[in-house]
């Protein structure tokens, strides 16, 4: 038996009417879900841009305010100096020093004694006074730079220098490895003397900086203390 065809139309009609429906839910469903995920991002750009322009504005006035005048103030005291012509004159003598620790060394005890010595020093073997003469006029020279002008950077460099140019003398000297001996190249000795400066001066150059700027401190603090005191006016 063959179906009613108006039965059939019927059925078809109402599948697309429930089909065309069903996708207008969908579709409202989905802009519905569009406008809000929408909304939620405008809303978390505004919210970012604006704690980003709050964070930019609370960083420049930091900046400008308490971290400027850290950096322009003891920071800069306590990395370069107060006096700028002091500094200066600071960097150009260390130069100086080590051409003259260089002339002393090579001049008079040589490389050899000057590494016995240091050695024995150091493992308490055979303990040099002349080494322990040398490292305490290294402290006192940074003490003194510390004291008059601070700055970490010309003090380490001040003390530095004189170790430099001594160890600098390995230059043209033999020494022996496991595989050989071999003559100290230019390279080899400034690269070593680098080292060994940047090993033995800045703890040296640090203690005198320490030692100079609470020296600066303690007569500072007498002057105040034992300065004219302030005339009292009479009612």
């Amino acid at each position: 038996m063959r179906p009613d065809r108006s039965s059939l139309q019927s059925a078809f009609g109402k599948t697309v009417s429930a089909f065309v429906l069903s996708m207008g839910w969908a579709a409202d469903a989905v802009n519905s879900a569009g406008g809000v995920i929408w909304r939620s991002l405008r809303r978390l750009a505004h919210l970012v841009r604006t704690r980003w322009e709050s964070s930019k504005r609370r960083t420049s006035e930091f900046l400008s305010g308490p971290a400027k005048q850290f950096a322009s103030g003891p920071l800069r005291v306590s990395l370069t100096g107060r006096r700028t012509d002091v500094s200066l004159l600071v960097v150009l003598l260390a130069p100086v020093l080590a051409l003259a620790a260089t002339w002393w060394v090579s001049s008079t005890v040589g490389y050899e004694a000057l590494v016995t010595w240091v050695r024995g020093t150091w493992f308490g073997t055979n303990p040099s006074l002349a080494v322990f003469a040398a490292a305490g006029g290294l402290v006192v020279l940074g003490s003194i730079s510390a004291a008059v002008n601070s700055g970490i950077l010309p003090t380490s460099l001040l003390v530095s220098a004189p170790i430099f140019g001594a160890a600098v003398t390995r230059y043209g000297t033999t020494v022996s490895y496991s595989w050989g001996t071999q003559v100290v190249s230019l390279p080899n000795a400034v690269g070593m003397a680098t080292l060994l400066a940047l090993s033995f001066g800045l703890p040296i150059a640090v203690t005198g900086f320490l030692l100079g700027s609470l020296f600066r401190r303690t007569v500072t603090v007498f002057r105040g203390q034992s300065g004219p005191a302030s005339p009292v006016e009479n009612p």
